[in-house]
């Protein structure tokens, strides 16, 4: 490696991946397969430098395949996909998310060996003879387009990492899940909830509980305070404490379940109800809404589209999501569940019992009803169906319906492939609950 700068800093490389390695390994252990590749850097770094043998061999070995210019290029391409790509799958560092010292490790042992493939064993005038070589190749042109398009490819891969961590409105994408990773679980508190910790039991405090899924847990909103759920407690100040039992993918089957594990019992309960929550039965059955969208079958092909940005986002963002025929059957098959009466049935039959075990706790209940924001015209029929269930117990109702239908359908949703509640549609849903939550909390102070 010529000059003693290049040879200070491919030294400098090695020492600062073992020094990251040894704290990694103080911290939280370094696994067997780490420390034999930091080992075998360090002995290749001292060999190269301090072993005349070795450094003749590794110097004739880079002249040889410098002496093919093509080559040498494709392989450092290869190199470089492998490097990134697997620091991609392995770590998937995305915006909101902090690079962990193990992947500094990766990243430094990374630059060594780049720094040997460009720089060891290099002599004056190789560069130029390795450009006249290339100038009268037949593969130049082809390295040529695919440097172009390898560079285009992770250059979408990194805007799309630091800028377009955001959620889909079925949960699909790999954006969502580093949405989850970055701002939904990591704000989850020590029961398990997307939500600050609850207040102990005091004399005079009502304790509110949401229960729902993603709508009441806020997929798509990054900041938990600004959920309605948040904003409510904001509003009804030191009274009351509200507590979210919600989670993404709930259904009726499971909420009840929840509520009567969680080690406060509430005074009131918020049931937060979208049409989605009879998926349960829906599974795996012929009226299963999510059947309307394609998953990838081939495993390889699978591989890369979840793990890599770019074909995840053209998979199911631009060719699943914005597929009318496909939108049209999901809502199509969610609405339709209400008109099944096996399936209406046992849904009529969890909503009484989950009423019946609210009664006999003298908890009051609130059913908030969302439609599908998409179509909140043809979600009415399934809509009035839940509805007439719970005013036929007498439990006050909140339906979205009328509120979100005065308003553009852009300010409602996340964003055009997220049809969940925006910030905007959780602002209004905390001014319409609060009016009804209010009158229950004074009704039992003045008890």
């Amino acid at each position: 490696m010529p000059g003693r700068f290049l040879i200070s800093l491919w030294m400098l490389l090695a020492a600062l991946a073992v020094a990251f390695g040894v704290y990694v390994h103080v911290q939280f252990g370094l696994s067997l397969p780490a420390w034999l590749v930091l080992s075998a850097v360090v002995l290749a770094t001292l060999a190269a430098v301090f072993v005349p043998t070795a450094r003749r061999w590794l110097t004739q070995l880079m002249t040889r395949l410098r002496g093919a210019p093509a080559l040498y290029w494709l392989l450092l391409l290869v190199y470089l996909v492998v490097w990134i790509s697997r620091w991609l799958v392995e770590y998937q560092p995305t915006s909101g998310w902090w690079i962990s010292a193990v992947e500094y490790v990766y990243f430094f042992i990374g630059l060594w060996g780049l720094l040997f493939m460009l720089a060891y064993g290099s002599a004056a005038g190789q560069a130029r003879e390795m450009a006249r070589k290339l100038g009268k190749s037949r593969f130049t042109g082809i390295l040529i387009t695919l440097t172009t398009v390898l560079v285009i490819f992770f250059l979408a891969e990194a805007y799309l990492r630091l800028f377009y961590i955001t959620t889909d409105g079925y949960g699909f994408t790999a954006m969502n899940y580093h949405w989850y990773k970055n701002y939904g679980w990591a704000q989850d508190n020590s029961l398990g909830y997307r939500d600050h910790e609850p207040l102990p039991d005091t004399p005079g405090l009502t304790r509110i509980a949401v229960v729902g899924d993603s709508f009441a847990m806020g997929h798509g909103i990054n900041n938990l305070d600004d959920t309605f759920a948040q904003r409510l407690e904001q509003r009804l100040g030191s009274c009351c404490d509200v507590d979210l039992l919600a989670e993404s993918g709930w259904d009726t089957d499971l909420e009840l379940p929840y509520v009567e594990q969680y080690p406060y019992q509430p005074n009131i309960i918020i049931l937060s109800y979208y049409l989605n929550d009879i998926d349960y039965l829906l599974t795996d059955t012929a009226e299963d809404p999510n059947a309307n969208f394609a998953f990838v079958a081939n495993p390889q092909l699978s591989w890369f589209v979840l793990n890599f940005f770019v074909p995840n986002y053209l998979y199911y963002n631009l060719l699943q999501f914005t597929s009318q025929t496909r939108a049209q059957g999901f809502v199509g098959a969610l609405a339709g569940a209400y008109d099944n009466e096996q399936f209406w049935d046992e849904q009529r039959f969890r909503l009484n019992q989950f009423i019946d075990w609210a009664d006999a706790r003298d908890i009051r209940m609130i059913l908030l009803i969302w439609p599908h924001i998409t179509a909140i015209d043809y979600s009415q029929p399934a809509v009035t169906k839940v509805k007439e269930v719970f005013e036929a117990r007498e439990v006050p109702v909140v339906d979205m319906s009328p509120i979100l239908s005065q308003y553009p359908l852009g300010q409602l949703v996340v964003n055009r492939f997220d049809a969940h509640p925006s910030i905007f549609t959780h602002q209004l849903t905390a001014d319409a609950l609060e009016p009804i939550v209010r009158e229950m909390v004074d009704a039992r102070a003045a008890n």
